[in-house]
């Protein structure tokens, strides 16, 4: 017997309490990572190239913010970066989900660079609803949470922000890139024009902090994990800009709407959530969409070769079953 699926409506009142409990925690695992930062730690890395690295700042972050989480709404579903392998269950996440990423930057943590943010996004039914970042900086208790709710403005500390204004690109304004960004893409013909001076911070949360906040003018991300983005990505709108997405099986770019568009009819579970990820373009409403609607993948001979032999060997595999 199918099991019966209970769906809460979305509460403007109680995403206006999510977010007030987001930007307290956020603050909180904020003034723990300080503690952390600049000192000697042992390091694990979750894989055999040593790029991914996990530290007990990490883990020291995240175990705050779920008993935290789990104290006020414990009705909630909560998916977070440092899980346990084996936390992943197979039922249904429960309408709201809180979605952490305790330390994004943390090889830039490692090394003594504060570049790296705490983010907390919360998703209702797979829609983005509330969020907070702590950002390191250089002003009093070390730095700031910015914050978030859906049709409620987007704030650094009590403060309004909004995302840079401009019809085209400026080229003497930061922007946002992949590192690997000019060996895999490139530019369509029809966009000749100025597209801003690349930066890499090494934090996908960060940046979208930065073009929330107006620092750059846009950030571009090739397959971000939900706890990368949720909160980042609703401050850019909330800071009026506009978040292009394309989903995974879609090859179009679309504004972000719902980030789990089959909630509805199958919510998924918490480790099919993990596998999730989706390339974003952020920024103002006239750039964002200019910039992903001309981005195209660079031809290289090598890369065609290893498709045209993985298919030449799937084929031959084909006919010896046969």
């Amino acid at each position: 017997m199918p099991t019966e699926i209970r769906l809460t409506p979305y509460n403007p009142a109680l995403a206006q309490e999510i977010e007030a409990a987001a930007t307290e925690l956020a603050r909180g695992a904020g003034e723990l990572l300080a503690g952390y930062f600049g000192r000697q730690m042992s390091v694990q890395f979750k894989d055999e190239h040593q790029r991914d690295p996990v530290t007990p700042a990490d883990h020291a972050s995240q175990d705050y913010l779920v008993a935290e989480i789990q104290r006020r709404f414990p009705s909630h579903s909560i998916l977070g970066e440092e899980d346990a392998p084996d936390a992943d269950g197979e039922a249904p996440a429960a309408d709201y989900l809180w979605v952490l990423d305790p330390l994004d930057g943390t090889t830039n943590f490692l090394n003594g660079l504060p570049m790296y943010a705490v983010s907390i996004g919360v998703l209702h039914r797979g829609w983005p609803v509330a969020g907070a970042l702590f950002v390191p900086w250089p002003q009093p208790g070390g730095g700031f949470v910015l914050h978030c709710r859906r049709g409620g403005g987007c704030f650094a500390g009590d403060q309004p922000v909004s995302v840079h204004q401009s019809d085209q690109p400026v080229n003497n304004r930061l922007i946002g890139l992949p590192g690997h960004f000019s060996y895999h893409t490139r530019f369509t013909r029809q966009h000749r024009g100025p597209v801003g001076e690349p930066r890499t911070t090494g934090s996908i949360a960060y940046e979208l902090a930065m073009t929330a906040c107006g620092f750059m003018q846009y950030s571009l991300f090739w397959a971000p994990r939900l706890w990368d983005m949720a909160a980042g990505a609703l401050a850019v709108q909330e800071a009026g800009g506009t978040v292009m997405t394309r989903l995974p099986k879609s090859k179009l770019w679309q504004p972000m709407q719902s980030l789990l568009p089959g909630w509805e009819q199958k919510p998924p579970t918490l480790k099919e959530l993990r596998g999730w990820s989706a390339a974003l373009v952020a920024g103002n409403p006239q750039v964002a969409p200019l910039i992903a609607q001309n981005l195209r993948p660079r031809w290289r001979l090598g890369s065609k070769l290893r498709q045209v032999r993985r298919r030449v060997t799937a084929v031959g595999r084909g006919k010896r079953r046969v």
